[in-house]
Order: structure tokens, then C-alpha cells, then sequence
């Protein structure tokens, strides 16, 4: 919060960002609900919600392109600027009789316009490295994420309350959409004398193979960044999946309602969301002190005794509890992952090393999804809880050890001093 507070080059990028978080909450909710009233429902929703991935999966290309651009505040406006047209051109479309040629057209302006949002999200990275001083990083990256992670909540909520309540004018939430994006765009115009003294400096790059190389050579060169790319990647394999598992068991778990099944579901996410808020947050509490490594072990205990609760226990106040501390250890690793690769990659790889990892960390959601999800529902639940405890605390067990090696030799050289 001081960081935003004092520094108002950063605060701008922050302010920016969240005005395009608001945007895309309110519509990526609003569309997934346009989509569940076409005709052809069942494929558009599916299409809509495997969508939301490919921007994910491109990251390492927009990272790639956010390192080549020179002039960088420029085309952090100029990105924003194309996804406000592309909204407005959105409002147009969605209003035309329905047809899967139109809704694939929406869909495509829905990915082009995530796709920009990843690029400006590059673009600005190198200018949060030279803006925040790097004592500073770890708090700054985890009060952005906490903003974020709240926007999102807040506006997914108001998307989906008023656009029932509006009676489904999707045009004019995708005009909506287009004004946040502007309004970001303003913000950084309002801004650009707060990056003059900060501007990285202009390097000739090569051809994006030749990057992608280079990125996977930096992540994989040092044992540190190698170690807590594998870990971040085994978490978010577990991460993605619970939610799945836990919607499946719930089915028949009644004893674990909160009055009904819907409610129990939404109250499940808000515990994790509210987790990741706080941890965010939070930044000198317990865990400030622990390694990023021995931080993903704690995580991994806990998600295998949120699991246990539904192999054993069955008790929903210990669901929420768990599910609560989960969050909060998670919302404490995304921060300072993103705090470490801004401090220590070399600022002319930045974007794409960072949407190298995203991208690496992402594929883990859809494999542990098939592997868990495909075991509950060809078998018995029973064992997908078994496969995800026992992972869990092999995860666990291999980042206590990791994080016990690392620490021996830096105990080591002080008793020899």
C-alpha cells in the first residue's frame, strides 16, 4: 500500500491495469452468459470457456513482442486504445441476429483483445523494476495482486446480477468494456512524464525461436528458478483440479451444505479468493521469512488435509477453514515469483521469460483436470481424493528437501566464518 501510495508511476500502471481488470470481470461473465442463450448453447459455452485459455497459452509470443517494442508507453496506450475499437465493433456485432459465424467473430475480438492485455502487461514490466526499489518489489507485486483478485470477485458478481437486471443488453456492457479500456489508455497519457526517466533502453532482438531459447536457458540455467518453476507448476496441477473435485463430490455430500448446493459452491470460492486477498496482503506476517520453496511445501499440506477432509472427515466448517489457508499460502507465492523474475532476469528477456513461465505453470490446470476430473468420473471419486493426497504430500515432501539442501550449505559457510 505505501509503494501505491508514494509512487505514482507505479500507481498509474496500477490504476491502468485495474481499470482493465473491471472491464474484462464485468464482460468475460456477461459473454460466457450470451453464450447460454444462443441456440446452439451448449457448443458456444464450451467454445466461450476453453476461449479464456488461448490468450494464456500465447504469452510467451506477446512477451516476445513487449520486448522488441521500443517505444513502450506509447504502445501501452496504443494496446488499450485497439481493445476499446475492439469492444465498440463487439457492441455492433452482438446486437446482429444470432449465428455461429457471428459468435465465432465475437470470439475471436474476445482473444485478440486478452491477447493486448498481455501485451501492455509485458510492456509495463520493465518499468515496475525500475519504478519500485527492489526491497520493495514483494509488496508492491502482492498489493497488485490482492487489487486485482478483488476486482475480479466484485465485478464477476455485479456482471452477472446486471446484466439480468438490465435485461440482457450485452451491447451495452460491451460499450462498457470499450470505455474502461480508454479510461486505462488516459490514465498512462496523463502519466507518460513518470516513465521519461525510467525508460528501458532499446535492444534489436531476434526472431521469437531464438528468444523462446534464450528464456528457457534463463529459467533453467539457475537451480533456484528451475526448482520453483517445477513446484509452481505441481501446485497449480493440484490447484486447478480441486475445484473440479470438489463441485463432483458435493453432488452427494449434503452434510457439507451451507443450506444448498449452490450456495456451498459459492462459498467455496469466496473462501480461496478471500485467502488470496489476505495473503496478497499481508506481506509481514509468519511467512515473510520462509523461503519461496519451503512457502509451496506448506501449500502442499494443506491442500492434501483439504482433501482429507472430504476422504474422511466430512466436517464443512474445516472446508472452509482449509480452503481459507490455501488461498492465503497461494496468494503469497504468485507475488513473489513475479517480484523475484522482475528483480533478477535481465530486463530485455522480462516479458517473455515471465510469459514463459505463466505459460509452463498454465498447462498444469488442464492435465491435472483431465487426470483427476477423468478418474471421478470413470471410477469412484474415492480414488481421485487418494491420487490428489498422496501427490500432494510427495510435493510436499520433495520442497521440504529441496528447501533443507539449499539452507545446509548457507549454514555451512557461516560456521566456517
Amino acid at each position: 500500500m505505501q509503494v501505491y501510495l508514494h509512487n505514482k508511476g507505479y500507481r498509474a500502471l496500477v490504476n491502468a491495469a485495474l481499470l482493465t481488470g473491471i472491464g474484462m470481470s464485468l464482460f468475460n461473465i456477461v459473454f460466457v452468459i450470451y453464450a447460454s442463450t444462443l441456440p446452439f448453447n451448449t457448443l458456444a459455452v464450451s467454445l466461450a470457456s476453453m476461449a479464456m485459455l488461448v490468450p494464456n497459452l500465447l504469452q510467451i509470443l506477446t512477451g516476445h513482442l513487449a520486448d522488441r517494442t521500443q517505444r513502450k508507453v506509447r504502445w501501452m496506450m496504443t494496446s488499450r486504445l485497439f481493445q476499446g475499437v475492439l469492444f465498440l465493433l463487439l457492441a455492433w456485432l452482438i446486437q446482429l441476429p444470432p449465428s455461429l459465424i457471428t459468435f465465432l467473430l465475437l470470439l475471436a475480438i474476445n482473444i485478440l483483445s486478452d491477447c493486448l492485455g498481455a501485451y501492455s502487461g509485458g510492456l509495463q514490466l520493465p518499468y515496475v523494476r525500475r519504478l519500485v526499489p527492489a526491497a520493495a518489489l514483494d509488496q508492491a507485486m502482492g498489493f497488485q495482486m490482492a487489487c486485482q483478485t478483488t476486482i475480479q470477485i466484485i465485478f464477476q458478481g455485479i456482471g452477472a446480477w446486471a446484466i439480468v437486471f438490465m435485461d440482457h443488453q450485452f451491447a451495452l456492457f460491451g460499450a462498457i468494456n470499450a470505455l474502461t479500456f480508454f479510461l486505462a489508455a488516459i490514465v498512462i497519457f496523463l502519466h507518460r512524464p513518470c516513465f521519461i526517466d525510467h525508460t528501458p533502453s532499446s535492444q534489436n532482438h531476434g526472431r521469437i525461436f531464438a528468444n523462446t531459447t534464450s528464456a528457457f536457458h534463463l529459467v533453467t540455467a539457475g537451480p533456484f528458478l528451475r526448482q520453483v518453476l517445477f513446484f509452481a507448476l505441481m501446485i497449480n496441477t493440484l490447484a486447478a483440479s480441486t475445484s473440479g473435485l470438489m463441485n463432483i463430490d458435493l453432488l452427494t455430500a449434503a452434510n457439507l451444505w451451507f443450506a444448498s448446493y449452490g450456495n456451498t459452491v459459492a462459498m467455496t470460492g469466496i473462501a480461496t479468493s478471500i485467502g488470496m486477498i489476505a495473503g496478497a496482503l499481508f506481506t509481514n506476517d509468519w511467512f515473510s521469512k520462509m523461503g519461496l520453496i519451503q512457502l509451496i511445501g506448506y501449500t502442499s499440506v494443506m491442500m492434501a488435509l483439504a482433501a482429507l477432509n472430504f476422504l474422511v472427515i466430512g466436517n464443512r466448517w474445516w472446508m472452509m477453514i482449509s480452503l481459507f489457508v490455501v488461498g492465503y499460502l497461494i496468494g503469497k507465492i504468485n507475488p513473489r515469483l513475479s517480484a523475484y523474475i522482475i528483480r533478477e532476469i535481465d530486463e530485455k528477456h522480462l516479458a517473455l521469460v515471465s510469459g514463459f513461465i505463466s505459460t509452463v505453470v498454465m498447462l498444469g490446470g488442464p492435465i491435472g483436470q483431465l487426470v483427476f476430473l477423468g478418474i471421478a468420473n470413470r471410477s469412484l471419486i474415492l480414488w481421485s481424493w487418494l491420487l490428489y493426497i498422496v501427490l500432494s504430500m510427495t510435493v510436499a515432501a520433495f520442497a521440504y528437501y529441496t528447501a533443507y539442501k539449499a539452507k545446509r550449505p548457507a549454514e555451512r559457510s557461516k560456521v566456517d566464518m
